[in-house]
C-alpha cells in the first residue's frame, strides 16, 4: 500500500511560478516522516525546510520513494488565467504531477490532497477526473484543507515544492539583482521590487501579469493599461490531455 501526498507553493504570489509537487511512499515508510518531524513547510525555518528537503531526497534515493514536481512559471498562469481560473489550473497541476509519478496503477493506497478550492470535495472530484487510467476501486483519494499540517506526506510534498519555489526566487534574484522578497502583494520586499520590475517597457516575465497587484502598478506608474503578454513560449498552450506535463 502506497500513501500519495500532494501539495503546492506559490498560489498567491504576484512574483514567480507556482510549483506543486507529489511524493509517494509505502505506507509503512510513514514512521520516517515521524521520526523526522516532517511537517508542512510553513512551520520550519528556511534552514530546517533545507534540512528536510535533503532528507526527503536522500530517503526517496535509498528507498524508491516517487516524487515529481509541476513547475508553472508566471506566463502559464497568466494565460490559464484568461482561459479559465486559478482553481481549474491547480487541479491540472495537481492531476498532471500524479500521472507523472510514474507508478504501478496496480498498487493501492491513498491519495490526499492539499484542497486548494474552498469547496474540498469539488477540488478532489476536479482532479480524480484528470487522472489518467486510475483504478479507483482500490484506492482512496482525500481531498481536504490544511493537509499538510494533518498528514506528514502531504507535508512533505509540502517542503519539496516550497523549497523549489524558493531556489527560483533566488535565481531570479541572482538574474537581476534585485531582492525578491516572498513575491506577495502584502510584502514590502516585493512592493519594492515591483518598482524595478516594471521600468522597462514591458513587465519583467517573472511578474503575473494578470495578477490585479500588478495591474494596477502599471496603471498608476505607467498611466496606461499593462501590455498584452505574448503566450507563443507557454506550456499551457499545448493540448488538452497532456498540458503542463514539458515541464
Amino acid at each position: 500500500m502506497y500513501h500519495i501526498g500532494v501539495d503546492e507553493a506559490g498560489r498567491g504570489p504576484m512574483i514567480g511560478p507556482l510549483v506543486v509537487t507529489a511524493i509517494a511512499i509505502p505506507k509503512d515508510d510513514l514512521l520516517i516522516l515521524d521520526e523526522h518531524n516532517i511537517t508542512d513547510s510553513k512551520k520550519l525555518s528556511p534552514k530546517n525546510r533545507e534540512i528536510a528537503f535533503k532528507l526527503i531526497n536522500k530517503y526517496s534515493k535509498e528507498r524508491n520513494w516517487k516524487i515529481h514536481t509541476t513547475i508553472c512559471n508566471a506566463i502559464d498562469i497568466d494565460l490559464a488565467m484568461e482561459t479559465t481560473n486559478l482553481n481549474v489550473l491547480e487541479t491540472e497541476l495537481f492531476a498532471n504531477t500524479i500521472n507523472n509519478l510514474d507508478l504501478n496503477i496496480e498498487m493501492n493506497g491513498k491519495i490526499i490532497l492539499d484542497a486548494c478550492d474552498v469547496n474540498e470535495e469539488r477540488f478532489g472530484n476536479r482532479v480524480s477526473e484528470k487522472i489518467r487510467n486510475w483504478p479507483w476501486n482500490s484506492w482512496d483519494l482525500i481531498s481536504i484543507h490544511k493537509a499538510d499540517t494533518i498528514h506528514r506526506i502531504v507535508g512533505a510534498a509540502s517542503i519539496i515544492a516550497k523549497v523549489t519555489r524558493d531556489k527560483i526566487i533566488k535565481e531570479i534574484e541572482n538574474e537581476t539583482n534585485i531582492e525578491i522578497g516572498s513575491g506577495y502583494p502584502s510584502d514590502p520586499k516585493s512592493k519594492l521590487a515591483l518598482f524595478e520590475l516594471c521600468k522597462d517597457e514591458l513587465p519583467h516575465s517573472c511578474l503575473r501579469w494578470n495578477w490585479s497587484s500588478i495591474r494596477k502598478h502599471w496603471i498608476t506608474t505607467k498611466n496606461s493599461n499593462p501590455p498584452k503578454r505574448d503566450y507563443k513560449n507557454s506550456n499551457w498552450e499545448h493540448a488538452n490531455q497532456h498540458r503542463l506535463s514539458e515541464f
